[in-house]
């Protein structure tokens, strides 16, 4: 059982890396269900081995690494259905995925702030097209426009987003 300490430790870790894990756990396991599984077995395995981690190194490789195994131990026990990848496979991409995961939530974070820049009608296209997965033509009839008004109002706002995570990114130190 771990100290108080070390769970207190171990808690925020898990909490900063848990979104990027789920991620990467979700790129690889079409079924949802199945991710839910072994993130929960990731979770458990993490805090068991947790005494066994190396506190000079970072802790997301580590829980990738864990997640690699219990992904290939997923594929392993589920041998009725084709493995669509090789371990040598997903060592490449975990070690890949531990290297972007940090730029990725840092896009992600700035997209989010961007997003929540934006008002109007703009706001209410993306929230549309995006969220809720609506064509342009739904949208435009939805909004009383045309298509065309609707397509148009997307490509400069996307552009506007574009330009408005570059801008984060920058601020951050990190590059678009």
């Amino acid at each position: 059982m771990l100290e108080e300490d070390q769970q207190i430790r171990f808690t925020r870790l898990w909490t900063d890396a848990q979104p990027t894990v789920s991620q990467y756990v979700a790129s690889l396991i079409r079924d949802q269900w199945a991710v839910g599984d072994i993130m929960q077995s990731t979770s458990l395995a993490l805090l068991q081995k947790f005494s066994e981690y190396d506190q000079s190194r970072p802790f997301l490789p580590w829980a990738l690494g864990v997640a690699k195994f219990e992904i290939l131990g997923h594929r392993r026990n589920a041998a009725r259905n084709r493995m669509i990848c090789d371990s040598e496979f997903v060592e490449m991409y975990t070690q890949a995925w531990a290297e972007i995961a940090p730029r990725m939530s840092d896009e992600a974070s700035a997209m989010r702030h961007c997003v929540g820049e934006l008002n109007g009608r703009a706001r209410t296209i993306i929230k549309l097209r995006y969220a809720e997965s609506q064509t342009s033509d739904a949208i435009a009839s939805e909004l009383e426009l045309t298509a065309a008004n609707v397509r148009a109002i997307l490509k400069r706002t996307r552009d506007a987003l574009r330009r408005c995570v570059e801008k984060q990114l920058a601020l951050l130190g990190g590059s678009a």
